[in-house]
């Protein structure tokens, strides 16, 4: 027998190929295919690694539709670290796939990050929604992806803390202050509104994430680098992100990127001090909004995928709404992923709108009038999905902007 040749990315393969990943796996529902599975997907890295099966455009193709939501490492009793391994051939991926360049790519990765092009882009979605033509809108690529026009309450509304309990440092800048800025002043006066004084970082600063997931591995890290060095110069306790992409991947930063290079300690310190905006609140103790009007209505919660899969926070979304006086549900099927993911839905629409499709079933089959979920590719994802089925009267919503809704019936 001939010895197998080294695996190059030096990772050992403690996959058993039990099965328990399918049920959770997004393309694997949608296709019933084994190579559309993580241990498929596994199986074919190996296969290429070990110059048993070649790098061909069957195999990137099965890779490309791999979402990256880490549902397959939730449902793992192995513990295999399926998202490293996949990232690890993303940059492979954009470099031969004959589908998308990997100009393409990063180019939407760099559109989808860059302030000025989401403005221009957000302008123009409004204009069509001013003309009445939301549902050609809706049907046109990217464009249909821009979340309906939120009013965004003004940071000055609640005073910053005079003697603050803790300084934080919030990103703004990229897709959740550009396509809907009620997240960011919303998140601003929560904070406010619980002691806690809220450092606004430079709008050119990205974490990485896109790039990341568009297999732009050196523009990531040469975003991560800036970022840190910005956040060590802010000074504060710690960094809050209202994105779970975002979250998830400052909270890698350590492993991604490492000590070997300049700000090594930011990057650590990034990595241990980063939380969801949910989650700082429950940990320092939320206050209550001083009236609760009861609320009617029937909001449903859904996991955005790297706030359950990525860092695993589940509860404090949750009792964030259990605390603004909400009546909510869990909206089932919770592990699944939407279909948003980074980048995903502008190189796979139709897979992800069939995805998204299945989380506005359940919202009509429950009845539900809002949903309530911590990401705001999540949020343009389903609401893109509500408005394709024609169902505007279901609004989506994330947790703190219900949060502050709650706080404002409270003390007006």
């Amino acid at each position: 027998m001939t010895a197998q040749p080294p695996n190059p990315m030096g990772w050992d393969s403690p996959c058993v190929h039990c099965g328990l990943c399918l049920d959770t796996c997004p393309t694997y529902r949608l296709t019933g295919l084994e190579a559309e599975s993580p241990r498929g997907r596994l199986y074919l890295m190996d296969a290429v690694l070990e110059g048993v099966a070649p790098f061909d455009r069957s195999v990137i193709e099965h890779l490309d539709s791999c979402l990256g939501c880490l549902a397959c490492e939730s449902a793992c009793p192995s513990g295999v670290r399926y998202g490293s391994r996949i990232e690890a051939f993303r940059p492979r991926i954009a470099l031969e796939d004959p589908r998308f360049s990997r100009r393409v790519r990063t180019w939407l990765a760099r559109t989808s990050g860059n302030p000025k092009a989401l403005r221009v882009i957000r302008g123009l979605a409004v204009i069509f929604d001013l003309l009445g033509l939301e549902t050609l809108r809706r049907r046109i690529g990217g464009l249909g992806l821009i979340p309906r026009h939120t009013r965004a309450l003004a940071p000055q509304d609640v005073v910053s803390p005079e003697t603050p309990r803790l300084r934080v440092a919030l990103l703004v800048g990229c897709v959740a202050d550009q396509l809907r800025p009620s997240i960011t002043s919303s998140t601003v006066n929560v904070l406010h509104r619980n002691g806690v004084k809220v450092v606004l970082l430079p709008r050119d600063t990205c974490c990485g994430a896109l790039d990341l997931h568009s297999g732009n591995s050196s523009a990531s890290r040469r975003s991560a680098s800036e970022l840190s060095r910005v956040v060590a110069a802010s000074r504060v306790d710690y960094v809050v992100t209202t994105a779970a992409g975002c979250g998830a991947m400052l909270r890698r930063y350590e492993d991604s990127l490492g000590r070997s290079h300049v700000g090594a300690d930011a990057t650590t310190w990034i990595a241990r001090h980063t939380r969801d905006v949910c989650e700082l609140l429950i940990e320092i103790g939320l206050r209550a909004p001083d009236v609760k009007t009861p609320d009617g209505r029937a909001i449903a919660y859904h996991d955005a995928c790297h706030l359950l899969h990525g860092v695993g926070v589940d509860r404090a979304p949750r009792q964030v709404l259990t605390t603004a006086g909400l009546r909510w549900f869990d909206l089932g099927g919770n592990s699944v992923c939407c279909g948003s993911a980074g980048i995903y839905n502008l190189l796979h629409p139709d897979a992800a709108l069939d995805l998204a499709r299945r989380k506005v079933a359940l919202l009509i089959e429950k009845g539900a009038s809002d949903v309530a979920v911590g990401n705001i590719g999540c949020i343009m994802q389903i609401e893109h999905a509500l408005a394709r089925a024609g169902r505007n009267d279901v609004r989506v919503w994330h947790p703190v902007e219900l949060l502050e809704a709650a706080y404002r019936r409270g003390t007006m």
